[in-house]
């Protein structure tokens, strides 16, 4: 199992105070699955994975670790509303690589 995985479990649990026998309760699994899962001993099941997700109120990728994300719903704006969002993004986007180039010279 990935180690940043089993880190990942225990962190989101610590930080939203939940014990390894309340999330296994949650999830409908033993405390030593939970435990092993922490420990890198064993991987939880998808199922598992999203259910998590859900708990701690994050993304499955965020559950995995695979890379820090902020979702933010913009699905009732219309779509001109939503494109200017989309291009707001790609700017600031553009505007930190240009950043980063100009740094490395």
């Amino acid at each position: 199992m990935n180690y940043n995985l089993c880190q990942r479990i225990g962190e989101l649990r610590t930080k939203f105070g939940i014990t390894q026998t309340d999330l296994a309760k949650r999830l409908g699994v033993t405390r030593s699955s939970v435990n092993a899962w922490e420990l890198g001993f064993a991987t939880p099941q998808l199922k598992h994975i999203v259910e998590m997700s859900k708990i701690f109120g994050t993304t499955v990728d965020g559950i995995l670790n695979v890379y820090p994300k902020v979702v933010i719903d913009i699905t009732e704006l219309s779509e001109r509303e939503q494109q200017a969002v989309f291009n707001i993004v790609d700017c600031l986007k553009s505007r930190r690589e240009d950043e980063e180039v100009s740094s490395e010279e």
